[in-house]
């Protein structure tokens, strides 16, 4: 089978939407697959990228860009050359996503993974979404099926769109769970690196740094609610110079900025840290969140895309409103940062549930299936939805189940 996904960035840009790209186009190949991938050259402006350019990528020429939205004339010439098996492209709210549409052949398989919606933010925002919601409604016209991560996003997509629910399966993110676990010898070597005291709990921050994910918030609470609190703060991530310059003006001494770091000290960092915090106005379902799970850590975060479906408030950490208030996010880090036998019950509690139910290996499997049920144009059953059963989680956190004996099985339906 050959496969050509699509999408607005690919590594060596550093984001969730690139990291799922990858590790899909690994997991085919590895199945035997031939796997092209299609994107911009925004994704090499990052020159400061741990990671390189990869092979088997086509970075097209950005013509323009639309509120840092890239447009690519190459991107769509470059699609239109292709006969692929199956076209899985990323998100319908990137220029790309519609210049790879506008590409493909009449009858052409497609598939397409939607990684959150957009806020709503300003009048200026509302009105772009206003404008561009017919181009949105096309792409979702010619998917053949369209994933999302989370039942409520399902239900969203269903409210706002016309879209058949036949249409729409439910496949949560996933990673493999045993690559993100590091020796304590390189735990220790990246506290000493960055100067952080391990006498003191830290907290973890891990994402871009741009509004939307809110880490002046994080920045605001600390400084102003929990100046009393012997903590370290770590925020890993890069955004716009001058927001990162000015989070960084508003930080105290117990906060540490990091950016860029390679795959095994980032993962040294949620090993270090003790506490996760995820701000987020909008997301899919952000594997920071599940590597930082698997590392045994409780997350503040809010119900943001598919985290809804996948965070239940005080059985996998805290969750609130969006935006959090900054008494509501003091009020939870104190609790976790002063609790430690709280925050050691949560955080096993989190990696046993990510390890039995978001292992990348199952989600890999669910898409394949999925590619199948296209390619035979309905002849087979259709892929189930994997949606949490979160009552089945808090009964196991109430000492009602075992929490992993085989593991429970959060997601009913589960396709195998």
């Amino acid at each position: 089978m050959h496969v050509v996904q699509v999408n607005h960035l690919h590594r060596p840009s550093l984001g969730g939407l690139e990291n799922y790209s990858h590790r899909l186009a690994e997991s085919l190949r590895a199945g035997g697959n031939a796997v092209d991938v299609v994107t911009t050259d925004m994704s090499l402006a990052n020159d400061r990228s741990p990671l390189g350019p990869e092979s088997g990528v086509t970075y097209c020429k950005t013509t323009a860009t639309v509120m840092r939205n890239p447009l690519s004339l190459e991107l769509f010439r470059v699609v239109r050359q292709y006969d692929a098996d199956v076209y899985h492209l990323h998100s319908p709210w990137y220029l790309s996503s519609l210049a790879a549409t506008l590409a493909l052949p009449k009858d052409a398989p497609t598939v397409m993974t939607i990684h959150g919606f957009q806020p709503m933010g300003g009048l200026v925002a509302k009105a772009v979404e206003f404008a561009y919601h017919p181009f949105a409604q096309f792409i979702f016209d010619r998917m053949d099926r369209i994933i999302v991560l989370g039942a409520a996003e399902k239900r969203r997509l269903l409210r706002e769109y016309r879209v058949p629910e036949e249409k729409v399966v439910v496949i949560p993110n996933g990673i493999h769970p045993d690559e993100h676990d590091v020796p304590e010898s390189t735990v220790e070597a990246f506290r000493e690196t960055h100067g952080i005291d391990p006498s003191r709990p830290t907290i973890l921050f891990v994402g871009r740094l741009v509004e939307l994910k809110n880490p002046d918030v994080l920045v605001d609470t600390v400084v102003d609610e929990l100046a009393d609190l012997d903590v370290n703060v770590v925020v890993v991530g890069h955004g716009e110079e001058s927001f990162v310059a000015d989070l960084q003006a508003r930080a105290d001494d117990r906060f540490h900025f990091l950016s860029n770091l390679p795959f095994e000290e980032l993962q040294a960092a949620y090993h270090a840290a003790d506490v996760f915090v995820s701000l987020s106005r909008s997301e899919g379902l952000p594997t920071v969140v599940l590597e930082a799970m698997n590392a045994r850590l409780p997350v503040v975060t809010t119900p943001a895309g598919a985290l809804e479906d996948v965070i239940q408030d005080g059985i996998h950490g805290a969750v609130l409103d969006i935006p959090p208030s900054r008494v509501q996010l003091a009020t939870a880090l104190r609790q976790y940062v002063e609790d430690e036998a709280l925050r050691t019950a949560v955080g096993e509690r989190n990696r046993a549930y990510v390890r039995d139910q978001f292992d990348w290996d199952v989600v890999a499997a669910d898409i394949v299936s999925l590619y199948a049920a296209v390619l035979d144009d309905g002849h087979r059953p259709p892929v189930e939805d994997r949606q949490p059963a979160l009552d089945h989680v808090e009964d196991a956190a109430h000492g009602d189940a075992p929490l992993s004996d085989g593991g429970v099985d959060v997601f009913s339906n589960r396709s195998e």
